[in-house]
């Protein structure tokens, strides 16, 4: 028996046409209500069987198309609500430049940061104006939030700004309740601080601005908030935390102050008393 079985599935093909010959020749030399039967039953047993595979294979194959076009809909759809978010973030945080724009008399040019060093704590960042817009080096840049750094090169449509996470970026930056005034300093780019000398009075929670001293920033711009004051081994003098209230790592959108530094109009001033008779 295994052995006809074995025979008829490697010959299935001869052996179905056989069959089907067979079944022809008995039903042509039948009688007609015997052909009737016959065809009846081999529609139940075989071609209503052999219709509903095929139907079956067909709605599979139309249902795997349509999940897959679905699919790639609801990928589509998925990016344009991610570009929709995007937008109204960006949306968000140039409305809340352009309040900042009008509510400053100081000139504000706009610009994008672009790039960044790859160090992990970057110090600088590449923004997207230039010579092209009057950027010249020594110039601030802010945000609402705060002082962010100053030019420190400039190209004719790129510009080079220095952070005030740089160790060597020191702003000069004053207590707002005392006008305590100190140097804003930074060892790691992370932590900030001030030196204070015993006696000056500076508490947790008061508001750190820029002085206006040293000829670079504008007095009276937002830098932090005072954090844990402690007292160092030299009796003289305190340390002071400061919390930025600029989030560095998240720039995107800035101004550059467009007003060149304080000591360039000193040097004019000099140069013109001494082309004097």
């Amino acid at each position: 028996m295994r052995t006809v079985i074995e025979l008829l599935i490697r010959y299935r093909l001869f052996a179905s046409m056989c069959a089907a010959c067979m079944v022809s020749l008995w039903m042509v030399s039948s009688p007609p209500h015997l052909q009737a039967r016959t065809a009846r039953l081999l529609t139940i047993s075989i071609f209503y069987p052999v219709q509903i595979t095929v139907d079956q294979v067909t709605r599979a194959k139309n249902i795997y198309a349509e999940n897959e076009q679905l699919t790639k809909d609801i990928a589509l759809l998925n990016a344009q609500v991610a570009q929709l978010k995007e937008q109204e973030a960006e949306n968000v945080r140039l409305r809340d430049l352009l309040g900042f724009d009008q509510s400053t008399p100081l000139p504000l040019v706009p610009a994008q940061v672009v790039a960044r060093d790859p160090s992990p704590i970057f110090k600088s960042v590449v923004i997207s104006v230039g010579t092209n817009k009057g950027i010249l080096p020594f110039m601030p840049v802010v945000t609402r939030q705060g002082v962010v750094g100053k030019v420190v090169q400039v190209m004719p449509d790129l510009s080079l700004v220095q952070l005030i996470r740089d160790p060597l970026n020191h702003v000069s930056i004053m207590a707002r309740r005392s006008r305590t005034i100190s140097i804003l300093e930074t060892e790691n780019g992370i932590e900030f601080f001030t030196h204070l000398r015993v006696h000056e009075d500076v508490l947790p929670g008061d508001t750190v601005i820029t002085t206006g001293l040293g000829g670079i920033y504008p007095r009276g711009f937002p830098v932090g908030i005072i954090g844990k004051v402690s007292f160092e081994r030299d009796p003289l003098f305190k340390r002071a935390t400061i919390k930025l209230n600029l989030d560095i790592e998240h720039l995107e959108e800035l101004f550059v102050i467009k007003r060149p530094p304080q000591w360039a109009a000193f040097t004019e001033q000099l140069d013109s008393l001494k082309q004097k008779p």
